[in-house]
């Protein structure tokens, strides 16, 4: 593709270039590509979509914390293990937006409606496997020797969860039509009616408001299993809007297209079996972590629950990379792609460094959010005593994470997924869990030393997934002609 032909694709139309949050044209954020300023343009929905969802399940722990010790225990270990199933789906429905990317980079705005429409047909027939996986729940709850009462709630939320989980592959898809054009307001938009939702369902249903049952645990699962239909709504009547049926072809498109339908699989199957490894490693830590007692596990779900405040926000900062790589990729630009992703690892080093100040500052002060109702307060202090160590852990490594989020959104973004993958596999499952499993099943030295693994854990990932990044093989690839 000529130089010519490149600029002129950045010339995009007025719709391509309205701000991304008010739809006002606004020329200072739409200079200098790669640059600080588009960045922002295409991130700062994104992060504030995920900042909006960190703090939906913050209060929603807050709120089971507030209801009882079992239920704050349970949660975490329950809803991790419901997104990690989920996310072997998730992830590959996600990668519709790096070949949305790609297409609107090389102008071919029909393609960009026919992917969406594959990414829609790969999560209905990913529904049926998402409700069948729900008895595995069971076996996990059951084999990670958690006391009867956590197990039992762990249980409860799970499924429920499990239901609401057929909509995350086809949330996925149908956001990607727009986050992989830089239409990031529109995607930010749907969040926030979902998480809103999601905020004032919980109340309700866990305390029992407004007439309804005190549901505890079931209500909290109950109300994020309803409120994820909102924004597959809102994004489903979008696209099939007339304004996108007019350019895009959005109902045009709706055809199979094994093509395409192979380079989803192609390149999103490896990318969705890295992040479901990633969660899955994780899970396998919180489950091993919860036979060490109830103190430990409460302790690492609130650690953790914490965390979101710096981890979920750069995952909004993960897809934009990979939106501006996919777009410069799809124009022959692979330069700019380039600096697009040390402007996003800037920008999210600048955002990470005040929760890194924080959880070393102030960390019982965020565990006292946590703090139980006073008669269901008993051993809370052992709890702040141990999670307070935990925070500061976090905050060493989290600069670490945030390199292997952007680079690992920089990669996909070029379509390098199949080094992720197996990054993934040696990272997850050979260097971090079988030694998590040795030091506390074996060696039994205790919560401490599990988690100083993670920290070294982190810290290697980031620096491999920065290596790959620096070698440049990702120029080489081409998916979209």
């Amino acid at each position: 593709m000529g130089k010519s032909k490149s600029e002129n694709l950045v010339s995009k139309s007025g719709d391509d270039r309205r701000d991304a949050i008010s739809g006002v044209t606004i020329s200072w954020l739409t200079t200098e590509a790669g640059g600080y300023r588009e960045v922002i343009r295409i991130a700062l929905p994104l992060v504030l979509s995920t900042a909006s969802l960190t703090l939906m399940l913050f209060v929603d722990r807050m709120f089971l914390s507030w209801y009882g010790q079992d239920s704050v225990a349970a949660a975490t270990p329950g809803g991790i293990t419901y997104f990690t199933i989920c996310s072997l789906f998730l992830g590959t429905a996600q990668y519709v937006n790096t070949i949305v990317a790609q297409f609107h980079g090389s102008g071919d705005k029909p393609a960009c409606a026919r992917v969406v429409w594959q990414g829609v047909f790969f999560s209905v027939a990913t529904a049926p496997l998402i409700l069948a996986s729900i008895p595995i729940g069971k076996i996990i709850f059951t084999w990670s020797g958690h006391v009867a009462t956590v197990s039992e709630l762990e249980q409860q939320y799970f499924s429920i969860l499990m239901v609401g989980g057929v909509m995350l592959p086809l949330n996925a898809a149908l956001s990607s039509f727009f986050s992989g054009r830089g239409r990031t307001a529109v995607v930010m938009w749907g969040n926030l009616a979902g998480n809103a939702a999601n905020f004032m369902l919980a109340y309700v249903l866990i305390f029992g408001k407004l007439g309804f049952p005190e549901m505890g645990i079931r209500g909290a699962g109950l109300a994020t299993a309803i409120s994820g239909a909102i924004p597959v709504l809102y994004w489903g009547f979008a696209f099939l809007s007339p304004r996108y049926q007019a350019t895009y072809r959005t109902r045009k498109e709706f055809k199979w297209d094994p093509k395409l339908l192979f380079m989803l699989l192609r390149y999103g199957i490896p990318s969705g079996v890295q992040f479901f490894l990633d969660i899955a490693s994780f899970t396998m830590f919180i489950l091993l972590v919860g036979r060490l007692g109830e103190a430990d596990l409460a302790a690492t779900n609130i650690a953790l629950s914490i965390e979101m405040l710096a981890f979920l926000p750069m995952v909004g900062m993960s897809i934009a990379t990979a939106t501006l790589v996919g777009e410069y990729i799809g124009q022959g630009r692979p330069e700019i792609a380039q600096k697009s992703v040390y402007s996003a690892l800037k920008l999210a080093m600048a955002y990470t460094a005040i929760p890194t100040v924080l959880y070393l500052l102030v960390p019982g002060f965020l565990l006292e959010i946590f703090r139980p109702a006073a008669h269901a307060a008993q051993g809370f202090e052992t709890i702040m005593a141990k999670g307070v160590v935990l925070v500061r852990l976090i905050a060493i490594y989290t600069l670490f994470d945030t390199m292997f989020i952007v680079f690992s959104g920089a990669l996909k973004g070029a379509g390098d997924t199949q080094f992720a993958m197996w990054a993934q596999v040696l990272m997850a499952w050979v260097f971090f869990v079988p030694p998590v499993y040795l030091i506390i099943e074996y060696f039994h030295v205790g919560l401490f030393v599990a988690w100083s693994w993670i920290l070294v854990y982190v810290v290697a990932l980031g620096l491999i997934f920065w290596l790959r990044f620096r070698s440049g093989y990702w120029k080489t690839i081409r998916m979209v002609e």
